[in-house]
């Protein structure tokens, strides 16, 4: 089986300076078993990611549900589970690697059911670029089962100043690409972990990050001149699943509730439900909906509290090609323009 490695900022996963990592297969519980297991320090990646380079195989297999293909030159094979983190490695990798995402727009990684095409495209990758803390927690069972010999690099790590469930403390919160100060830190993983396994590349590779992460800058600071117009009693978010605190804490908005927690696995019970109702009538804010989630629930509940609908937002996946949301900067674009624009204006419906 491959190396799986995290990436770190130089210490052990767990030491001092940081939260531990959580396993991917553990729902993200702090010292659990799975994925966690396979975790070493940074100073070791490079040396663990060279040696563990296969043999560049055509045709990398996808799942039956169709994945997204990024970079599509012949040469090193990149798999993602998610298609947020298959842009920013296109990005990185350019025409030095053909990369592929296990999930298609509009795919909840929370509840995805892998497919024979998942593990043979795992089977014939060089590399394997996941996000971790829980998010994949079908990764584990997928990667023993392909016999790959790539490396599995998980991209989120406890130096990104983790938060935790607000339902389950004992859990990491698992969306950090939603502050783009994060997503600056998978580029700079994907960067590192490319180069490992491609080091003939490495100037191509880090010329391609510095300019996507100038890109990511530049949408930090329009990000934050967009959001202070919000007036400081609507800075307030309700969302179809808690996928926004990173966000949150970043540009200074409270998520007061969501329908789903952390993860969509499990139904909202109706105690929540009522909850939501009263939250919703309280603070007179618009909820909005998530493209990856179903609408209903979030839908019935705001018309019974007697509110609009904010609009769709995207979280744990990019919109589908033209969408205006099928990239990571187009994503974040959007759910800024759309926040922006509903909670600036007056409640109510």
């Amino acid at each position: 089986s491959g190396s799986r490695v995290a990436v770190s900022g130089g210490r052990l996963d767990g030491a001092p300076g940081g939260p531990p990592g959580p396993a991917v297969g553990g729902g993200g519980a702090p010292g659990s078993p799975g994925l966690s297991r396979w975790k070493i320090a940074a100073g070791l990646v490079a040396a663990a990611l060279a040696g563990a380079i296969v043999g560049l195989v055509a045709g990398v297999a996808l799942g039956a549900r169709g994945g997204v293909e990024g970079g599509t030159a012949p040469g090193l094979r990149v798999v993602t589970t998610l298609n947020i983190i298959g842009d920013l490695a296109a990005r990185v990798a350019g025409d030095r690697a053909e990369v592929r995402s296990l999930l298609a727009p509009g795919t909840d990684p929370h509840t995805y059911e892998p497919v024979p095409g998942d593990s043979a495209a795992i089977a014939r990758a060089d590399l394997v670029l996941m996000n971790g803390l829980g998010l994949e927690g079908w990764m584990e069972k997928l990667v023993t089962a392909s016999g790959t010999r790539a490396p599995v690099v998980e991209l989120a790590g406890p130096e990104m100043d983790l938060l935790p469930w607000a339902e389950d403390p004992s859990r990491w919160d698992p969306h950090l690409w939603m502050d783009p100060r994060n997503a600056i830190r998978y580029v700079e993983k994907i960067r590192d972990a490319l180069a490992a396994v491609d080091p003939e590349g490495r100037e191509v590779y880090a010329a391609n990050a510095a300019a996507l992460i100038r890109e990511i800058e530049e949408l930090d600071r329009w990000a934050e001149a967009e959001l202070s117009r919000i007036p400081p009693e609507r800075r307030k978010l309700v969302t179809t699943h808690d996928a926004y605190r990173y966000f949150g804490r970043r540009y200074g908005l409270e998520v007061l509730d969501t329908v789903w927690g952390v993860s969509t696995e499990d139904e909202p019970s109706a105690q929540a439900i009522a909850r939501l109702v009263e939250v919703l009538r309280e603070h007179r804010v618009p909820p909005f909906l998530e493209t990856t989630v179903s609408p209903r629930i979030l839908e019935q509940v705001a018309a019974q509290a007697g509110v609009a609908i904010g609009g769709h937002l995207y979280g744990d996946s990019l919109g589908p090609p033209g969408s205006g949301a099928d990239s990571y900067v187009g994503m974040m674009r959007h759910n800024v323009r759309t926040i922006a624009q509903a909670l600036a204006a007056a409640p109510g419906r």
